[in-house]
């Protein structure tokens, strides 16, 4: 085997790291070729140079206050970053071990020095991590902050579920919704022992879903007999989050007493639920009345009478019809206003043809403008034929009642793959712009007509609720020169909305 030997010279001038050698005032008394090649000279260049010229200015600062003095005071530092200026003028980052020495009286520096591009850059990094870090960490206070003044305005409290044992936990908070006059530790125990038994098993039957499916939230009314006596009604929310194997890791969740508003909500119901039953009780005892008055009415038509008398006859009964119209009208309203919408039972009609009947029967009741009937399309379509019968019967009404007297008024029915409508049009002075905008709105009624003319303000507005409860809509057009449309637009084969 070839025998090997190290030659001390060599590992000197080419070692891994800069080796200079400086006297006690800093000029450099020999280098290697590392550190020489580093900086870009030569090492005869280098040679009898002060080390501290060749540093960046605030290397030089640092060098006097700092470097020389501790080396003085402790023999040694090390790990001193600093800038030494390269040959063309960059400058290149050095972490720089320094030791002293005294040998018979001559006091020398050894120094070792590592090239710090690498580790300044990781620096940096570190340090604008370290910034992004606290300014998250100050983010996450604000947001934190935030919330809690969200969570105390809406009188909200906090509650979670371990997701080990799975029993919720409640912030101290939580004890006013059981009465408590201050915040208190709250358990689990007694939150259930405030809920009867129906109550504490639907919200397990909650839970349970929402910790073992993951998108299930949970969102349900609870009633809390609290220690002073009073049951109030609270609003849970909760969400789950699940990890990537759809393990549960957490769910937040919080509460809102809500008593106040179930209590408005139940008093509501009640007013509308009585409004609704004095509105049928009345309508049903003013309709008996009328159905006698008019029978009666049209026993005396039958004998032979003198013309006033026919006369007068002829005016009961209408004023009697029209009596009936409002009730009906009333009805439609209250059932409209209350919540329950207008009811319709959609069957399959032939439009033109039950439109057609509808306007002959409205013909005799309105002589005085000719009624003109349009079509176009074929076909069957869905939807209520008694309440199309009443809404052809406001929209034409509202058209010989605001229209020019004695012309013609025009129904146009068109069918049509999608849907079907009804539009009537007369002729007139146009609607104004602002009534136009609250035109369907109740008790909303035409300009110049004096009061014996003018009705309630209901009819289009049932008109609309008709449309609405067949999942349609209506729509009105009004210029001098095309004069007034109303048109209603229905699905063809579409369900009816449910009622709002």
């Amino acid at each position: 085997m070839k025998s090997f030997s190290l030659d001390p010279a060599k590992l000197f001038e080419q070692a891994p790291c800069g080796l200079v050698a400086t006297d006690d005032t800093g000029r450099i008394l020999i280098c290697n070729a590392t550190f020489c090649k580093w900086l870009g000279y030569e090492a005869h260049e280098l040679a009898q140079r002060r080390l501290q010229d060749l540093l960046t200015i605030g290397a030089r600062i640092f060098h006097q206050t700092h470097w020389m003095p501790l080396l003085k005071l402790q023999g040694s530092v090390a790990e001193v970053k600093v800038d030494i200026s390269h040959r063309d003028g960059t400058a290149l980052p050095l972490i720089i071990n320094a030791v002293r020495h005294v040998d018979d009286g001559f006091v020398w520096h050894e120094l070792a020095a590592f090239i710090a591009k690498d580790r300044g850059k990781y620096e940096k990094e570190l340090l604008i991590e370290r910034k992004r870090a606290e300014q998250a960490q100050e983010g996450l206070v604000l947001a934190e902050m935030r919330l809690r003044l969200a969570l105390t305005s809406g009188a909200l409290y906090v509650w979670d579920i371990d997701p080990e044992t799975r029993v919720p936990r409640y912030e101290d908070g939580a004890a006013m919704l059981l009465g408590h006059r201050t915040p208190r530790p709250v358990t689990a125990a007694d939150m259930h022992a405030a809920m009867n038994p129906e109550e504490r098993e639907n919200e397990a039957k909650a839970l349970a879903a929402a910790l073992d499916v993951p998108g299930v939230p949970v969102n349900y009314l609870v009633r809390l007999d609290g220690i002073d006596g009073v049951r109030r009604v609270i609003d849970v929310f909760g969400a789950s989050v699940f990890d990537a194997n759809h393990v549960l890791t957490r769910f937040v969740g919080v509460m809102q007493d809500v008593t106040e508003q179930a209590s408005q909500h139940a008093a509501a119901e009640d007013r509308a639920q009585f409004a609704e039953q004095m509105v049928g009780i009345v309508s049903h005892d003013l309709r008996n009345p009328l159905s006698t008055i008019k029978m009666a009415a049209s026993l005396l038509a039958r004998e032979s009478g003198s013309d006033r008398q026919s006369r007068l006859i002829g005016h009961i009964d209408a004023s009697t019809d029209r009596a009936k119209r409002l009730i009906g009208e009333l009805l439609d309203f209250t059932q409209a206003r209350v919540g329950k919408g207008i009811s319709v039972t959609p069957t399959l009609i032939d439009l033109h043809g039950l439109i057609g009947r509808g306007l002959a029967e409205l013909q005799l009741a309105f002589p005085g403008n000719p009624f003109i009937q349009k079509t176009s399309g074929t076909g069957h379509c869905h939807a209520d034929a008694d309440r199309l019968i009443q809404l052809l019967g406001n929209l034409t009404a509202n058209a010989v009642t605001y229209g020019t007297p004695n012309a013609p008024i025009v129904i146009d029915t068109a069918i049509t793959d999608a849907s079907f409508s009804i539009a009537v049009r007369n002729e007139g002075s146009p609607i104004p712009a602002l009534l136009q905008a609250k035109i369907f709105q109740p008790m909303t009624r035409g300009e110049g007509l004096d009061e014996g003319a003018r009705s309630v303000g209901l009819g289009l507005y049932i008109v609309q609720q008709i449309a609405r409860a067949h999942a349609g809509h209506v729509e009105v057009h009004s210029d001098l020169a095309c004069g007034t449309t109303f048109t209603v637009t229905i699905p063809r084969h579409k369900a009816p909305a449910l009622p709002v």
